[in-house]
């Protein structure tokens, strides 16, 4: 009983998702940190920025429901962002947010019920990634290794990565790959031009450090600012297009996850792998190589075909048809100001719903072709100042 009392209490009188304290930290975050812990003790302008904000959100987020997503940032930081932004998102569309509602013929909860006057909807809150298991083991390995070189001192050159090649699968012994390439770096800064000893293929020069477990190809180019950390790029890794199996997964786990409901749905996918979304790749995972076709594909009794791979349209008729809309981004606390999204309507749902109660700039599917309908973007909705 007493514990039970003491977590009412910890819920109703949580205020802030980052606490009033002194911080001194004026680092960038590295690669493996906790972002979260990063974001709690940082006291560089850009971040004291963002850290008041996601406070500012938080304050709004209903106080039944502050604790346990106060852990969850702790812990799984881009789903709890995602979830807090969804909340903001709608919030600032008018509507009231209770989370985790209770729902018809299941035991699960979507993450809100959202209510403005008459209008009910669920929302659920989903980050999906394009990375495998493999890609991810890789991408933590790379970022010790990108951790280890911050630590290195260089003020007159940058360091640009350009190869790390794993040649086993021993941890790489990060002391001994600093102590080396800090050496290197040493006896380039006492020369008048900087010191290389290696080539690529296309003779271009470059510093190579090579044990039993690794191999890093790096390169200098002079800086003339003062600086608090030497690398200025790391491997490449952002592409364009390449998320429709990430899109797919989340659509499919998401979207008939409560069964039938009783008020419109909407699946809010966040897509915070590498690759980039486009407008094109989210239509045809959605609906499928029909829609290039230029076939009639709005209802029920259109004649089928085996081009309608879509994850809402294949070749046995409309599916998930519990899922009223899908509202897609790419978003992070760093770009809000410049983040597209897509909300876009299911031709096939069993509830309907009307965009018109809603402020954001929607995609609608017509017989033959998908019209937008154009009204604010992310940044006019959160920022409309």
């Amino acid at each position: 009983m007493q514990l039970a009392i003491l977590g009412r209490f910890k819920e109703q009188h949580m205020e802030k998702l980052f606490d009033e304290k002194e911080r001194t930290t004026q680092r960038y975050s590295s690669n493996l940190e906790n972002a979260y812990k990063f974001y709690d003790q940082t006291a560089k302008p850009e971040f004291i920025e963002v850290r008041e904000m996601l406070n500012e959100w938080f304050l709004r987020y209903p106080d039944s429901a502050k604790y346990s997503l106060k852990r969850d940032f702790q812990s799984q930081f881009d789903a709890a962002f995602f979830e807090l932004f969804i909340h903001e998102l709608f919030f600032q569309q008018g509507f009231v947010l209770t989370p985790h509602p209770v729902v018809p013929n299941s035991s699960k909860n979507p993450d809100f019920l959202a209510k403005k006057g008459k209008v009910e909807m669920y929302l659920e809150a989903k980050v999906a990634t394009d990375k495998s298991n493999e890609e991810r083991t890789l991408e933590n390995r790379q970022g010790a290794i990108y951790d280890e070189l911050q630590k290195l001192e260089s003020p007159d050159y940058w360091i640009d990565i350009k190869e790390i090649i794993f040649t086993s699968n021993k941890q790489a012994k990060l002391s001994k790959i600093k102590v080396v390439i800090q050496k290197w770096l040493d006896e380039s800064h006492a020369k008048s031009e900087i010191t290389y000893n290696d080539c690529d293929d296309f003779g271009e020069e470059f510093y190579t450090y090579k044990d039993d477990d690794i191999k890093i190809s790096l390169t200098l180019f002079p800086s003339s600012i003062e600086k608090d950390h030497p690398i200025a790029s790391y491997l490449g890794s952002s592409y364009t297009g390449g998320c429709e199996q990430a899109l797919s997964n989340a659509i499919r786990e998401k979207s008939a996850k409560y069964g039938n409901l009783d008020r419109p749905y909407i699946v809010c996918i966040n897509l915070t792998g590498d690759r980039h979304p486009y407008q094109d790749e989210i239509y045809n995972t959605l609906f499928g190589l029909r829609r290039l076709l230029g076939e009639n594909y709005m209802g029920e009794s259109a004649s089928q075909s085996p081009e309608m791979d879509g994850v809402l349209m294949n070749s046995m008729g409309p599916t998930f048809r519990q899922v009223s809309a899908f509202f897609i981004t790419r978003v992070f606390a760093s770009n809000l100001h410049v983040a597209n999204h897509w909300l876009i309507e299911h031709p096939n749902a069993k509830l309907r719903l009307s965009f018109d109660h809603l402020d954001l700039t929607s995609n609608r599917l017509s017989p033959t072709e998908i019209k937008t309908v154009s009204k604010k973007s992310i940044k006019q909705v959160l920022f409309p100042g």
